[in-house]
């Protein structure tokens, strides 16, 4: 057998495991572009964020 036998051998199941339909290829754009907006949000969120000094609480005296 020579490798390119086996590579398509291989190559064929791969390749159906990635053959999408027009519908399904839009959804996981969907999903993809969602998944970007929220990590940019979350970047531009967290930049924003300025942290303040901790000041504990006063005691208060006992009853």
């Amino acid at each position: 057998m020579k490798w390119t036998t086996i590579a398509a051998a291989l190559g064929q199941p791969l390749k159906a495991c990635f053959d999408l339909t027009l519908a399904e290829r839009r959804l996981l754009l969907g999903v993809l572009v969602l998944f970007c907006i929220g990590l940019a949000a979350r970047e531009v969120h967290r930049r924003n964020i300025r942290p303040a000094p901790y000041t504990p609480p006063m005691e208060q005296p006992a009853p």
